[in-house]
Formats: C-alpha cells, structure tokens, sequence
C-alpha cells in the first residue's frame, strides 16, 4: 500500500461542505443567530477567484437582502493605472510606485457611503463579496475564498482574469503574471496572512463548479499537523488516479515528481469526506517560524527560500542557454534585490554528459552583440564544457551563462524566483512565465565560472557544502540518524522506488520516487532507511 498524499484531519465530522446546495445550507445554519435581526457575511478573495460566479451561487442559495461588490467601491480604472504608474504595464519593476494595501483601491467617497447605507439596515442578510470585503463591514460571519496559485497561472494563461481594479488583458501573459507577481499576489498574501487565524471558513474554489467548504477551526488543525509530520506539495492532485488497491498504481501518479515551488503548490487535507487543496503558502502565513525555523525566516522571510525543477536531457544534443541575473543586474533591471544560485545534481548520465557554464578560454572577453543573440551551436563554440557524472553536482553562480544540460537527468535547485531567469535559446520558453530584462538578455561581457566551481563535487562520500547550501546523499541498505535541523528541509529519492522515514514518537512516513518531500522544523528525531540501491538526497537551506 502506497503513503496516502493528504493529510487526514480527525474528528472533523460535519466541519467541510461540498457542492454550493451544501455550503449555502451550511451558511444559513450559521447566520441565524439568537438575537441578531441583521447579520453580515464577509467573502474575502483572493485575486483571481471568479467572483462573479461565486457571488451568483452565493446570492441564490443565501437569497441575501442586500449585496455589495468590493470591486464597485474602488477608485476608477484610469486613476487605479495612473497612480501605479503608466510605464509599469511595460516594464514592471518591484522599486515602483507600488500600493501596498488592498485599502488604497477604495474609493473613499464610495465606502463612506455604503458603509452609512449599512449602518441603516436593521434586518436581514447582508453579503459583501471581493478582494477587500472584510475592511467593508465588520462581519458576523468571515470566509475566506481561496485559490492555488498554479490554477490562477492556468487563468492568466487562457486569459480568463484581469488584476485587481483594471481590465489589462491586452497585456501579454508574461507582462500580466508580473503584475500579478508584483501587485495582486502579494497584496492578496497579507489580506491571507491577517484572516486565516480567525476565519471561520475556508471556501476552496480551484475547480468553480465543484467548491468545496471547511470550517476554519478544522483547517487550522489541519496546519497543525502537518508542522509535525513530512509533508509532500505538489502543484496539483488528481484523486482520481489514487487506488490504494490497484496494481498499475505508479509512485508520483497522484501529484508531480521532481518539483517544488512552494508559491505554487498545495498539501491535500482529507476532512470528513472531502478532500481538500490548501496552498503551502497557508501554513507559512498560520506559522512561519514551526514551518521555516527561526534562522531561515529572519534571512527569508516568511517564504520557503528554493524551488526544484527537473531537466531530463537525456537524448537531448542542443543545449538550453540560460542565467540568472546578477545583483547588479537584479537591481538595475527589475529594482529588486535577490541573492541565487543554481545547483545542478545529475540524476543519471550518460558518458557524453556536459554542462556549460561560463566563458570557455578562447571567449573570455567575448562582448556579444546584443542583437544578434548566437544559436545554440554557437553557444558550445563560446561557453566552457565540464564533464558531469551521475551523483555530482554542478553550482553556478548568478550572472554566469550556463545550460541545463546534455546527456543527462538534472535536479536543479535555485535560490530566488525562477521567474526572473533570463532565457537566451530555450524549448521552454512560453510556458514558463519569466521576466526578460529590457534591452538586454545576455551578461556582456561573458563571466568565467569560478576555478573553484570548475570541477563538479561528488557527493559519494562527503556532502556537498557551500555558503547557501548543504547537499547530502542518503544511501540504501542502512539507517541512519538525521540529526535535528531546527529549520526546514526537503529530501527527495531520485533512485529507487521507495525509503521510509521514521519520526517523531516513531511514525513512519512513506517517501516515493521522485517525490519532493517537506520536512518541517518542528519536526524533530528523524531516521532514515531503504533498501539497498535507494539513494536519496537532503537539502538543507543555510540561515
């Protein structure tokens, strides 16, 4: 029997509502309360719910007296754009004119004035509803409507939302999940971070037409555990595929292998009878500190501070070209600061296998015309090729142009938002959103990868260390000891089918092939153990 992915909250009978019959029946209990003629309801969203058709199911299962749309009482469209700024669109930056509270897009004219029609409302439901609905009307009832962040991207993409206050879908995709990525999201994190605590529902809307509702108490439970136990994200689940009795049952089907981003994936919570999707980033904001450790967070804040992407380049001959911006660069270009680098841990290599990176000896002062960006054949001809084998790792640093690869399997792990990497000859590009630098998308002139970097490190016998990472290879066929962390880790098997951890008062977790597993910092007394020829690898952060 294969680890169940969700995580199960007991004694939550009664505590989670599917389909907009049940949630409506499940509010109306709630809103009739002794001695209360008149009761409000506060719908907080998060940028990118569809709104209006929540709204719409709300309004004809709760038959409310009186509804207010958030979004009618903001500032009008052209002001909401000219304060941002008319060059943001174009060219966004993080250092720019930026509102920083969902509260500067009211109009203040307007709120005063449905706030005084409410204060004259003496019975009945009230329903606000939107981005910004609880700083409209203290409610008696609080839900909080919420939505991945990997199923926004899939609305971006088919152009299906606008951001908050503006109909900006002439925009390209790119240039629309910036401003998403600068404004909404991050005003829509701290409306998040302020409310989970003590709301009393959750609405999950990724799939609009089968919502689904858990009580707030139930949710946070929910948190609790999942601080205590090693936790595995993924952007999307599909329980459809999970049959814990079905012999083709594969391990990774139900969620991604060898991925991580934590802004965009969930944890899967089976409350009552429903299975419920809660993006990681809740139990960060529910509580940054059990989840990250004190170290990671006072350096990082309150974000999981890398991602992990796989490049399987096996058969693959033309190399991608990449780099990740330098600080000078990050601050020129973007107005940001971001500390990266990018660690290349072969998987599986062929004898041919190579990474590119850096200026070869025969390009060290190669300037390269900016618009004349060379093809991928001239590329191998400009950069230097080091050998990699299986279970070496590869780190190159920002500013330094590098490929993802050929000949091989590669987990790359990075430090800053992926979504700032600059692609100069990608099969990926367009359906990874990035943010190309204005004018310029190549470092001119070309870095040299550092002689200390130069050689690939093995992790066969000693893990590797540097000042942002340690990288360490756990072997089959023993147990060992993980000493405690107090911060969090992540530890994925890249061969072999399955490990086991054993943790806390001696639970067993359960760890899959490919499967990128969270250990939280709280969670304490760790062992591992696999049968021979299962390799593992633990990535820890350092603060």
């Amino acid at each position: 029997m294969l680890q169940s992915p969700y995580i199960e909250v007991p004694e939550s009978e009664g505590a989670c509502w599917g389909s907009w019959p049940a949630i409506g029946k499940a509010l109306q209990q709630h809103l009739k309360q002794p001695g209360k003629a008149r009761t409000i309801l506060a719908v907080e969203c998060y940028p990118g719910t569809y709104a209006n058709i929540d709204m719409g199911f709300l309004k004809s299962t709760l038959s409310p007296n009186v509804v207010c749309r958030a979004e009618d009482l903001f500032l009008e469209e052209n002001e909401i754009r000219q304060r941002i700024g008319p060059g943001f669109a174009k060219t966004p930056r993080a250092d720019a004119n930026l509102p920083t509270t969902i509260a500067s897009y009211f109009d203040p004219q307007k709120l005063a004035s449905i706030q005084e029609t409410i204060a004259e409302i003496e019975t009945g439901i009230i329903l606000v509803h939107g981005v910004g609905a609880h700083l409209i009307a203290q409610p008696d009832v609080l839900v909080y409507s919420d939505v991945s962040r990997y199923e926004l991207i899939q609305r971006l993409r088919r152009k299906d939302i606008t951001n908050i206050g503006v109909d900006n879908r002439e925009l390209s995709y790119d240039l629309q999940y910036a401003w998403s990525y600068f404004i909404d999201w991050p005003l829509g994190d701290h409306i998040k971070q302020q409310l989970l605590p003590s709301c009393d529902y959750i609405l999950e809307t990724n799939n609009w037409q089968r919502p689904k509702m858990v009580a707030g108490d139930a949710i946070r439970r929910g948190f609790e555990l999942a601080l205590e136990r090693p936790v595995y994200p993924s952007p999307f689940f599909d329980p459809e595929l999970w049959d814990e009795t079905s012999p083709q049952q594969q391990p990774g089907e139900l969620g991604v292998n060898f991925h991580l981003r934590v802004e965009e994936d969930n944890l899967l919570f089976k409350i009552c009878d429903q299975l419920i999707e809660a993006p990681v980033v809740n139990l960060l904001f529910y509580n940054s500190e059990a989840f990250l450790g004190a170290g990671i967070r006072q350096i990082y804040g309150d974000r999981l501070p890398f991602y992990i992407q796989f490049f399987d380049h096996l058969q693959q001959q033309i190399p991608d070209i990449n780099y990740y911006p330098d600080p000078a660069m990050m601050a020129r270009h973007f107005g940001k600061t971001a500390r990266h680098k990018d660690y290349y841990y072969a998987v599986r290599a062929h004898k041919n296998a190579t990474i590119l990176a850096g200026a070869g000896a025969d390009a060290k002062d190669v300037a390269v015309a900016q618009q004349e960006y060379p093809s991928a054949k001239e590329w191998i001809g400009l950069l230097q090729a080091i050998a990699l084998q299986k279970g070496s790792v590869a780190c190159i640093p920002s500013g330094v142009v590098h490929s993802t690869g050929t000949g091989c399997q590669l987990l790359n792990i990075g430090i800053a938002s992926p979504f700032f990497r600059q692609h100069l000859v990608s099969k990926k590009t367009g359906k990874r959103p990035h943010l190309s630098a204005p004018g310029e998308n190549i470092a001119s002139p070309l870095q040299a990868l550092p002689p200390a970097l130069a050689r690939p490190a093995s992790l066969e016998s000693v893990p590797y260390e540097d000042s942002f990472m340690e990288l360490q290879q756990l072997p089959g066929g023993k147990q060992l000891e993980l000493k405690d962390a107090n911060q969090v880790r992540a530890i994925c098997v890249v061969e072999g089918t399955s490990a086991w951890l054993t943790y806390g008062e001696g639970d067993r977790y359960q760890l899959l092939f490919g499967q990128v597993v969270l250990l939280p910092a709280r969670l304490q007394r760790l062992a591992w153990e696999a049968p021979p020829g299962t390799t593992a690898i633990l990535i820890t952060i350092k603060p």
